[in-house]
């Protein structure tokens, strides 16, 4: 069989693989908003044409003309494994179509060199091995072995592997050896473990059968008393000096909030101290007295230079996030917006044009009054739901692309 008909062939059997896995709910996007297509060409500024791809999978938001997000799977029926090139050749491709809106998947019979699953892992493009017995491996977004989780992605270095645990600072390995019997260190040292996004969102939801909202608006008071009757818990409003936003210590449990913030704040900084109680209180309670926030931490784009306290700070921050906003009631006034202003793409785009910025603020406030979260916490949750596309900002893309990388959350 020569290489186009191999080709064809891998192209058919993964277009009706997705389809079937829609059909089927086995894929995370919505089936009655999502199709599949094979071989559809789609247009590429750079070159002026069109670029035609083997699968794609178009997702629409309503009942809009034009997709909301793209997935590019394209096929390689090879007899050696997928080089960079190959994967080089799919990043141009996505970047050509549109970066913001489009994910790429790269599938093989044969398997990935090295290389190309660092280059993978990068970039944040799936790798699907296809076995003879129509058995799926995702190389790309399957949970790593602990090895790789503290050496390629952190940089850390390490000590010792013991009992199969990566040992990379001197008071863990005494811990480990049985040395001696418990210590408490700063946090940077403490091995935060990889919690994706959607797993943080389901655990909200759990949240949500319990009578802790109004009209689908989230009523602190009502979190308060479930907590408090949940944990052995107390929470307390004080005042802080310095940049302390909000603070959780363990022995007693309790969470400290400044009163020195505006409503939308105050509120987002009581969520992001519950992520720390719902995420991490297994995780650190044994390891510090207390976790202290402060305007840094507590932004989105908190910046950090090790990975535990930067996986600390953007896990409570999605937590927080997806408790103040949740997903359903949220596109539905989205959408009730889009039907006002006549919006029929199913996003709005946010650039320098007067028009686009101010249906954008305008969404935007409503959205923010009626939750009681910030425009930034609106803002980064219609990106991630992919009714809103931003090129106003160089800064806030970048972030963008980070806040999702499986190598901080």
């Amino acid at each position: 069989m020569n290489t186009t008909k191999k080709g064809d062939r891998l192209e058919d059997e993964v277009f009706k693989m997705f389809d079937e896995l829609l059909d089927n709910k086995e894929f995370y996007l919505n089936r009655p908003n999502s199709k599949v297509f094979q071989k559809k060409k789609y247009y590429s500024k750079d070159r002026d044409d069109y670029i035609e791809l083997d699968v794609t999978i178009e997702s629409y938001f309503g009942n809009a003309d034009s997709y909301s997000n793209l997935h590019i799977i394209e096929c390689k029926n090879l007899n050696k494994n997928v080089t960079p090139d190959d994967i080089e050749e799919l990043e141009s491709k996505i970047n050509q179509i549109g970066r913001h809106s489009t994910k790429g998947i790269l599938v093989s019979r044969k398997g990935f060199a090295k290389s190309t699953i660092k280059l993978a892992k990068a970039w944040g493009i799936g790798l699907l091995l296809l076995k003879s017995d129509k058995k799926t491996d995702w190389i790309n977004y399957r949970k790593q072995n602990i090895a790789l989780e503290f050496t390629e992605d952190s940089k850390e270095p390490i000590i010792a592997l013991i009992y199969n645990k990566v040992i990379n600072n001197f008071a863990d390995l005494l811990l480990t050896v049985g040395a001696i019997d418990t210590y408490r260190h700063s946090e940077k040292y403490i091995q935060v473990p990889y919690i994706s996004e959607e797993k943080i969102e389901s655990i909200v939801q759990r949240l949500y059968s319990y009578d802790i909202h109004d009209n689908n608006v989230l009523n602190l008071s009502k979190l308060k008393m479930f907590l408090e009757s949940k944990y052995d818990l107390s929470i307390h409003y004080s005042a802080f000096e310095h940049d302390v936003l909000g603070k959780i210590e363990f022995e007693p449990l309790r969470i400290f909030i400044s009163e020195n913030q505006d409503d939308n704040r105050k509120r987002f900084t009581f969520c992001h101290e519950v992520g720390h109680l719902v995420l991490h209180k297994t995780l650190l309670e044994n390891k510090i007295d207390n976790k202290i926030d402060t305007g840094n931490s507590l932004k989105l784009s908190f910046q950090a230079t090790n990975l535990s306290s930067k996986r600390l700070e953007i896990q409570a921050n999605i937590f927080a996030s997806h408790l103040l906003l949740p997903s359903k009631p949220l596109i539905k006034d989205v959408a009730k917006y889009f039907d006002n202003f006549n919006i029929n793409k199913g996003y709005l785009y946010l650039d320098k044009q007067a028009i686009n910025i101010s249906l954008v603020n305008t969404l935007l406030r409503k959205l923010s009054d009626k939750y009681g979260a910030s425009m930034e916490a609106t803002k980064i949750k219609l990106i991630s739901l992919n009714l809103l596309r931003d090129e106003s900002s160089y800064t806030f893309r970048k972030f963008l692309k980070m806040h999702y990388s499986k190598q901080w959350l």
